[in-house]
């Protein structure tokens, strides 16, 4: 019967992070929906070429300049699109794709805040905390104690 009860709380816990990760994703795309519908096609098109490269170099690109060569314009003109379309820098655009997976990891209890600051891409653990705590306004551990997984 313990053993029976622990499995139940491991498929709560699970359940739990599913539903977590399905949130952040919504939250992501309805950001994404926030663009002004009266934009000219080219900078939609533009705009979701960048979220696509964010999407899939995050962890190896982090300057608004590397993403901007990527897509033949100055980084001038990506961070005034941004602005323009999302009322943000591209810079916090890159940003807020990292804490998204930061946030997405620490769901996962398996994984210490070391490793996810390792996979992440982050010089050392202590980077990391500052990082996160200056934009999510608490530290990794802390976040993981609200979620109740460590």
């Amino acid at each position: 019967m313990l053993a029976h009860s622990f499995n139940d709380r491991d498929g709560e816990v699970d359940m739990v992070r599913l539903l977590l990760m399905q949130l952040f994703l919504i939250v992501d795309s309805s950001c994404a929906g926030n663009i002004k519908k009266s934009v000219p096609q080219q900078k939609q098109v533009l705009l979701q070429n960048f979220r696509r490269l964010i999407d899939q170099h995050y962890l190896s690109i982090k300057l608004p300049r590397e993403y901007a060569d990527l897509l033949y314009v100055t980084p001038n003109h990506l961070n005034a699109l941004c602005q323009d379309l999302l009322g943000k820098t591209a810079g916090e655009v890159i940003r807020d794709r990292i804490l998204l997976e930061a946030k997405r990891l620490l769901t996962n209890a398996d994984m210490t805040v070391s490793q996810i600051a390792y996979d992440l891409n982050f010089q050392d653990n202590s980077y990391f905390n500052r990082f996160f705590k200056k934009y999510v306004g608490v530290t990794p551990d802390e976040f993981r104690k609200q979620l109740n997984l460590k």
